[in-house]
């Protein structure tokens, strides 16, 4: 749908390059890949003993799944939440005895009890959300005085860097991505907004963590086909918001960088935010009039 923003934000599944069951292969793909290296940041920030996690917009079970198997706890209560009923599908289907429950409904209005979690989790979802503050605070509240809200997101403009560099070949097809995604009320420079969002949100102790992986790590750059081939923009030149001719010279740079064994980094960004204590430490010290 061009032109006018989607009530659920930018991400359509039906809508990506070869429809839900090619964005199934995808997301399990993107979570094999970058996982253990979000993992890395987001440990800090879990709970060891006890408590409950949210995957807020988990999709597929992907990531749910990977996160329940490294959670310290096995009595740590794991819960996805998502807005397609076919993703969920997906994720009961493969995890039917894994101890998650997973929860249909949307981000800005959950369906689940206020201050029942010590961590909320979302991945890639906040780039694809017209109000982010609002889903923010909506998570927000559903923290126990002390959790965390972890957001996991990229940077159109921050991405990562590649050897030989063709960006110049596939600079003009991405940013005609990213003015689609904006059209649908997403924001492919979200990362760098994260911690604004947060705080306007009404959490503190926002805290910053890049990540980073690449192509040699994953087995060489075909492997991040599925996440960089300018395949995916094929929905964009169906649309006719992308032109063929600059498609094409995008997907030759692509081939070209393949055949080239290129190198590429990519680069993530987990921001989290705290809500308030209880208690007496919840509240500053007032500074002695001068």
């Amino acid at each position: 749908m061009s032109g006018a923003i989607h009530p659920g934000g930018s991400y359509r599944p039906q809508a990506e390059w070869g429809g839900v069951p090619a964005e199934v292969r995808r997301l399990e793909t993107q979570a094999e890949l970058s996982w253990a290296h979000e993992w890395r940041v987001l440990a800090e920030w879990a709970p060891t003993s006890g408590g409950a996690v949210l995957d807020a917009g988990c999709g597929t079970g992907a990531v749910t799944r990977r996160l329940r198997a490294r959670l310290a706890d096995l009595g740590t209560r794991v819960v996805g939440l998502d807005a397609d009923e076919r993703l969920l599908a997906v994720a009961r289907a493969q995890g039917p005895d894994d101890g998650i429950r997973y929860v249909a409904g949307d981000l800005a209005r959950p369906p689940l009890p206020a201050a029942g979690f010590d961590l909320v989790l979302a991945r890639y979802v906040f780039q694809h959300l017209a109000d982010p503050v609002g889903a923010a605070r909506s998570l927000a509240g559903l923290l126990r005085p002390g959790g965390r809200l972890a957001v996991v997101d990229v940077d159109a403009g921050l991405w990562g860097c590649a050897d030989p560099d063709m960006s110049a070949f596939s600079a003009e097809a991405y940013r005609a991505l990213g003015s689609a995604q904006a059209a649908d009320g997403g924001d492919r420079l979200v990362a760098r907004r994260l911690p604004r969002i947060l705080r306007a949100a009404g959490l503190e102790e926002v805290t910053v963590r890049p990540f980073a992986y690449t192509s040699d790590e994953v087995g060489g750059v075909g492997a991040l086909a599925p996440q960089l081939s300018p395949e995916r923009l094929l929905p964009l030149v169906e649309r006719g918001a992308l032109g063929l001719g600059v498609y094409a010279r995008a997907m030759a740079a692509w081939e070209r960088f393949v055949a080239l064994d290129g190198f590429t980094m990519l680069l993530g960004f987990a921001v989290s935010g705290r809500v308030r204590r209880a208690g007496p430490t919840a509240s500053r010290p007032r500074r002695s009039a001068p």
